[in-house]
Formats: structure tokens, C-alpha cells, sequence
């Protein structure tokens, strides 16, 4: 029985959480399917760059300015009636 592999597959392989057996059955599909291996290795490259670009944990000093001005706008002064 030929098994066919979904994009699904090629993420779980990439990021090697497939089960031995299940991995070299997709190994297997590799060699014999152009379509899967482009997939692949489409999905490889966009891994690689993901994995080496550096990503901001800060928002940059304008979006901060720009949130502060915005707040601004807003009357927070509490009123006791």
C-alpha cells in the first residue's frame, strides 16, 4: 500500500516529530515523490530562516511613543459622585 504524505507530514518530519518508523516511511516518499520533496524542502528552508533570524522582545521606542500619545487622548481622571 502507497501511503500518502500531507503538509501536515512534512512539518511533523521537519520538526522531527514523527516516530522512527514513521520517519523512514517518509524518507522513503522523499526519494520517490518530487512534489513532497519540494514541500519539504520548502518547509526546510523556511525553518532555517526562522531559526536564524534574530526577533524582537521589545516593541521598538516608537510604537511605545505612539501608545503613550494615544493614552493620552483619554480623561483618566476619577470622579466621586
Amino acid at each position: 500500500m502507497i501511503q500518502t504524505f500531507t503538509l501536515d507530514d512534512a512539518v511533523r518530519y521537519t520538526y522531527e516529530e514523527m516516530s522512527a518508523e514513521e520517519a523512514h516511511r517518509f524518507e522513503e516518499a522523499l526519494c520517490l515523490d518530487s512534489e513532497l520533496m519540494d514541500m519539504f524542502q520548502t518547509l526546510h528552508s523556511v525553518k532555517c530562516r526562522l531559526e536564524s533570524t534574530s526577533i524582537e522582545k521589545e516593541p521598538s521606542r516608537q510604537t511605545v511613543n505612539n501608545i503613550l500619545a494615544y493614552s493620552k487622548t483619554y480623561d483618566l481622571r476619577v470622579t466621586h459622585e
